[in-house]
């Protein structure tokens, strides 16, 4: 999946030194350590080909945030049949708070936007509060509770 360059150009009020990227092979090392190092490697595995092929078919963006080179976040954009998701949207913790994850949700519903998408969901936790009232400053309403088991 490729997209045209200024859909991934980041908001002007980003840090000025922030750029995204789709995710690539060789990003494998730094979002393992970043995300799922406590989970071991093989569930990370299995997601991370899952993406790689969905995105080489169209069906995920998968965006990479880099400070100076350095890779400090990441979120999906996973589309269905008829709408499209927000998904595993993380920043390393000492870059939140600085428009970064504000900057990735914007950018990846940009691309959403590009891809005709009329519908964008996005997923939190009721504990994760912080996530809850960005995406809600974001536009984002609260439209229905799922129960996990």
């Amino acid at each position: 999946m490729t997209f045209p360059s200024h859909l991934l150009q980041p908001p002007l009020a980003a840090p000025a030194d922030l750029r995204f990227r789709l995710a690539e092979q060789d990003d494998y090392d730094a979002l393992y350590a970043m995300t799922y190092a406590h989970k071991g490697p093989g569930k990370f595995w299995h997601h991370f080909e899952q993406l790689m092929e969905w995105q080489a078919n169209g069906r995920t963006a998968w965006l990479i945030a880099e400070r100076n080179n350095r890779v400090i976040g990441s979120g999906e954009l996973v589309i269905y049949p008829h709408s499209a998701e927000l998904a595993n949207l993380f920043i390393i913790p000492q870059h939140r708070g600085r428009g970064v994850g504000t900057a990735l949700i914007i950018v990846l519903s940009r691309i959403a936007r590009h891809l005709e998408q009329t519908q964008l969901e996005i997923g939190v936790t009721q504990e994760n509060k912080r996530a809850a009232a960005l995406y809600r400053r974001l536009g984002f309403v609260d439209d229905r509770q799922v129960k996990l088991p």
